[in-house]
């Protein structure tokens, strides 16, 4: 299929207006453009009953920030999808993708916890992924909120965030008490080690770059043989059979579809209940661009619709 029209027009603005690939920039400049990015790609906030600001969640070194958005009608203690931003493990934020969430939880009827981590290259591996551990394990223990029922939990990221995400639920597979029941990965970054062919075939132009993931690897892992560690490297575990039931979406455009569909086979061929969401005609990042196509909020209440009904209550 064809790129979305809406979608190829944005980007031919942007390739041509002469701005420098993010690897090229220092870090606090790559976190302020893609901040800027993802609420310029946004459509007008959809409603929700509340959101809370005013949690903090615990990860391996302390405090960190975290969002609570509650729909409207939602139960006073019900099911939750804890999310992880992505952003290469450098960028990213709770306002970065406070549009995904309030659209996600208005459609899925599911509250939504944005959580957040620390990011390189201030914190390099593994500092996000025991941030991430550190945050499932307190909300798995009820210590979040006492609105979120943490025997119907979800546990999603995208991109990065979707690596962190798939990484934290193998991880707490063989602790007591609730497991998650659903895995949501969101073109999730699945390893570190290989080139794939969506990589080759899409590595320039579709706004997640070649340029931009090397330099976001070479941050996160200053240590090259930290970047084959089965923490990040999924295709690596031993335990993919751990996993919950798992939505993967992937993009057709997008550098990382290959990783996408390699996590969902592997996680098939491991016994795992898979579903598996492709948009051929869309890029990386697209949840953030629900002002730029219609094709968007149409992923996002499909991904939302599975979810509601995988985590039940």
């Amino acid at each position: 299929m064809s790129l979305d029209p809406h979608i190829a027009g944005m980007l031919a603005e942007l390739n041509g207006s002469g701005q420098p690939d993010m690897g090229s920039l220092p870090p606090a400049i790559i976190r302020q453009v893609m901040h800027d990015s993802c609420l310029a790609m946004e459509g007008p906030p959809d409603a929700v009953a509340r959101v809370r600001r005013d949690i903090n969640l615990t990860g391996a070194a302390g405090p960190l920030p975290a969002r609570l958005y509650t729909p409207a009608g939602a139960p006073p203690v019900g099911p939750c999808l804890l999310f992880f931003h992505g952003g290469g493990f450098v960028a990213g934020d709770l306002d970065s993708h406070d549009g995904f969430c309030r659209r996600f939880a208005a459609l899925s009827g599911l509250r939504v916890l944005s959580a957040s981590y620390r990011l390189a290259p201030e914190h390099p591996f593994p500092a996000a992924h025991d941030d991430v551990l550190a945050v499932l394990r307190q909300v798995l223990a009820g210590q979040a909120d006492p609105s979120i029922d943490p025997t119907h939990l979800a546990v999603g990221g995208d991109s990065a965030g979707g690596n962190l995400a798939a990484s934290a639920v193998l991880d707490v597979a063989n602790d007591k008490g609730p497991r998650p029941r659903l895995l949501l990965a969101i073109y999730p970054v699945v390893q570190f080690t290989h080139e794939t062919e969506s990589l080759r075939r899409c590595g320039e132009g579709y706004l997640l770059t070649r340029a931009s993931m090397d330099a976001f690897t070479a941050m996160t892992f200053p240590d090259p043989e930290s970047r084959g560690n089965r923490r990040a490297n999924l295709l690596a575990r031993p335990d993919l059979m751990e996993a919950p039931a798992t939505l993967v979406v992937t993009a057709g455009y997008d550098p990382l579809m290959d990783e996408g569909c390699d996590l969902a086979l592997a996680l098939r061929r491991a016994g795992v209940p898979v579903a598996h969401h492709h948009h051929p005609s869309l890029i990386h990042a697209f949840i953030h661009m629900s002002g730029v196509t219609p094709a968007v909020p149409q992923a996002i209440a499909k991904m939302a619709a599975f979810a509601k009904v995988a985590v039940g209550g």
